[in-house]
């Protein structure tokens, strides 16, 4: 029984007898007894009900406790049962007309919501045969604010739509009325400003309130449901909202990266309201002016995060930070001895935050002077080929990875793509030119696409693989469980699990698709591809980031001290000579 009161109803001037339409209602009910039906006319009669449309929730309760109490009966399904199915059978009755589709139509207004009371017949049924749980019952009088209500119920709704499996269902609509009652008690009025303090406290509120921490992760996902379905149904943008989901911002697709597993930006970790707020305008600057990618935006932002957690949990607005406050924190980023790309990176996001309240007015001036922190970065290669030895054994047993995986991997032993460039392949991406075959690729970093030859081979293996799949020419070749772009994130965890189990290089062997894209620029240099040559081949701008791909100086010094160590008179054996001269 839901803890709520349950109120009588009482008439001045109760009727003598019901309505001959409400009496052959009741009465053509086939799931009920003739001692039922007399209980429930008896009952109605009592409470002044002079039509079915007057049957809700709380006369529902309290004819429950009417059975209980006054009628002394233990085991009232039975007659509950033959009060829904009344309403049920109204209701289906209902929506039949226009007028009566509008007067059943769910919507928010101060009262309780049944769900087996839905007035879609399908989704009613589904709920029925667990009626008597609580998450069936939302009351919408409870004492809070209209905005959080209507944060519930959209939800309430989403929730219905979405999840059609029972035991997800169950979860999710438990888990988004433990948020109702934590809101309720917590004086929380909107959900979508919950910082990472109330979020918490809600992770501590499910563990007080469930049976174990397995029920407990099982409910949680309902808070981060409830704030997506909200800010993506909203009418208009939410930008005061703590999290941010990118697939309401209709960003270009240029600027966004499909494989890439990134859907939200947070800002509840910044507790401090004035922080947070300047944080979200220089994120709605960046995200709607600057026209760059999502990716590198929402990268320097965390950064930037970072300093604004830290000045929050001080209680600091970030507009009188002064230069001894920012010489605080960059000695504490020194301390952490990072390297000094990463720290340079720390110190130009910074920079940038700081112009940008410079330039709304929030502050008179920028607090320091970038340029005197700057920390010099010596250029380093890492030679991150894979050995020869670990592409034999995983071409030796890639016949046991799925269909798909073993496309996807050719593509990165063959051509060196980079990941985002394999999972977002569509079907029009192979074509012949004469005798030769090409694939265009459309590069996410770079924003242009490229164009380069490759093997008969993979040309006929994907010809093979897009006519089984039938995929069409603007289809992904490698889809999620959505149909969209297959993420990288999934592709690595799946690669990394798959080398453990072949136990490649002896189980040392870190799966990194990177790495295929140096072990073919090193291959093409060193077998005579000038770095020009390679830089197009990579699709790269400048040859600086070419040089970062291949260990061209060391591998080119090796190899012309072998051709010069094999010419007669070059051993080392003639140089050791007396003398240490070679006698000619």
């Amino acid at each position: 029984m839901p803890a709520y009161a349950i109120q009588r109803w009482q008439s001045e001037a109760a009727p003598t007898k019901l309505p001959d339409e409400v009496v052959q209602i009741i009465e053509s009910c086939s799931d009920s007894t003739v001692l039922g039906q007399q209980k429930l006319k008896a009952f109605l009669l009592e409470h002044g009900i002079q039509s079915i449309s007057e049957m809700d929730y709380p006369l529902r309760q309290a004819y429950q406790n009417h059975l209980l109490y006054d009628q002394k009966i233990r085991d009232t399904g039975r007659y509950i049962l033959l009060y829904d199915r009344i309403k049920q059978a109204y209701i289906r009755e209902q929506v039949k007309s226009l007028k009566g589709r509008f007067d059943c139509e769910w919507r928010l207004e101060e009262k309780v919501l049944f769900l087996p009371y839905h007035h879609d017949e399908k989704i009613a049924m589904e709920f029925d045969t667990v009626r008597h749980r609580p998450n069936m019952v939302w009351d919408f009088t409870r004492d809070c604010s209209w905005k959080l209500k209507e944060q519930i119920f959209t939800t309430l709704n989403a929730v219905i739509e979405k999840f059609n499996e029972p035991r997800r269902r169950e979860q999710r609509l438990s888990g988004l009325q433990s948020l109702y009652d934590f809101c309720i008690e917590s004086g929380v009025q909107d959900i979508e400003a919950m910082d990472i303090q109330q979020e918490q406290a809600f992770e501590r509120y499910l563990t007080e309130h469930t049976s174990s921490e397995s029920r407990k992760q099982q409910l949680l996902p309902s808070l981060s449901f409830c704030r997506k379905s909200v800010f993506l149904q909203s009418k208009e943008i939410n930008w005061n909202a703590t999290v941010w989901y990118l697939e309401r911002l209709h960003l270009p697709q240029h600027r966004t990266n499909p494989s890439g597993s990134l859907e939200s930006i947070s800002f509840k970790e910044i507790t401090m309201p004035e922080n947070r707020r300047y944080a979200q305008e220089f994120m709605k600057y960046q995200l709607g002016v600057t026209g760059q990618a999502v990716s590198t935006i929402t990268t320097r932002y965390i950064l930037i995060r970072h300093f604004l957690t830290a000045q929050s949990e001080k209680h600091r607005n970030v507009c009188h930070c002064t230069a001894e406050t920012i010489e605080g924190y960059l000695n504490e980023l020194q301390e952490r001895k990072i390297i000094a790309k990463t720290f340079n990176e720390y110190l130009s996001g910074l920079a940038l935050f700081f112009r940008f309240l410079t330039v709304r007015g929030y502050m008179k001036k920028m607090p320091f002077q970038p340029e005197y922190y700057q920390q010099k970065v010596i250029p380093q290669h890492h030679d991150r080929s894979v050995s020869p030895e670990a592409c034999m054994e995983m071409l030796e047993c890639i016949h046991l990875l799925p269909e798909h995986l073993r496309c996807m991997y050719l593509h990165l032993w063959c051509l060196g793509l980079r990941i985002s460039e394999v999972c977002t392949l569509k079907g029009d991406a192979y074509y012949r030119q004469g005798e030769d075959a090409w694939i265009q690729v459309y590069q996410i970093k770079m924003k242009h696409y490229k164009r380069i030859p490759i093997s008969d081979g993979l040309h006929k293996i994907m010809q093979v693989y897009i006519k089984r799949h039938n995929i069409k020419p603007d289809e992904y070749l490698f889809t999620n469980t959505k149909g969209g772009a297959y993420h990288s994130a999934t592709f690595r965890q799946q690669m990394i699990k798959f080398c453990q189990e072949q136990n490649i290089e002896g189980g040392e062997y870190l799966f990194k698709s990177h790495d295929y894209r140096h072990t073919v620029a090193t291959h093409l240099y060193d077998n005579g591809v000038s770095l020009q040559g390679v830089r197009d081949y990579l699709g790269h701008d400048y040859e600086e980031m070419t040089q970062q791909y291949i260990d061209y100086i060391p591998r080119k010094i090796a190899k012309e001290s072998t051709e010069f160590f094999k010419k007669p008179g070059n051993s080392l054996a003639a140089c050791l000579k007396k003398g240490g001269k070679n006698d000619r």
